[in-house]
């Protein structure tokens, strides 16, 4: 039998960490602009959802 050795990649690369940032960049945006819909079809402010804990 022979052994079948896996390459050992690195776990954080470069691309890895650049997929993360535009992740995070596409997820905040989709919140405001959840928060803009909620806004506009409410009558809310802006930031209610933000603030709505207080």
């Amino acid at each position: 039998m022979s052994d079948i050795k896996e390459e050992q990649k690195p776990f954080v690369t470069v691309k890895s960490v650049s997929w993360f940032i535009i992740a995070s960049i596409v997820c905040i945006g989709y919140y405001v602009m959840i928060d803009i819909g909620l806004m506009k079809v409410q009558g809310l402010d802006f930031f209610y959802l933000w603030t709505s804990g207080k």
